[in-house]
């Protein structure tokens, strides 16, 4: 992963991952949570951001080879008690 100047960051709350253009990589359900439970990834700096997509995490998981785009951030907006680690670049 070093050699493709990746970052990973573990959510389970709201969070601001990166401020600028960005691409994800790959999400991983780490920790799994209740029923409902999901993240929605959004182009943005805050909650009001466009939804890119959605990764359940009712159960433990692993995508992949994503690389999708985000021009102006990335934001994670968790709904539920689920653990994602969340790979960047």
């Amino acid at each position: 992963m070093v050699e493709l100047n990746h970052n990973a960051v573990t959510v389970n709350a709201d969070t601001l991952i990166k401020g600028a253009h960005g691409v994800v990589v790959s999400v991983h359900v780490s920790k799994p949570g209740s029923s409902g439970a999901k993240v929605i990834l959004k182009n943005g700096t805050s909650g009001s951001g466009t939804a890119e997509f959605t990764v359940f995490g009712e159960a433990v998981q692993n995508i992949q080879a994503i690389h999708r785009r985000f021009e102006a951030g990335i934001y994670a907006d968790v709904t539920g008690s689920a653990e994602y680690v969340i790979v960047f670049k």
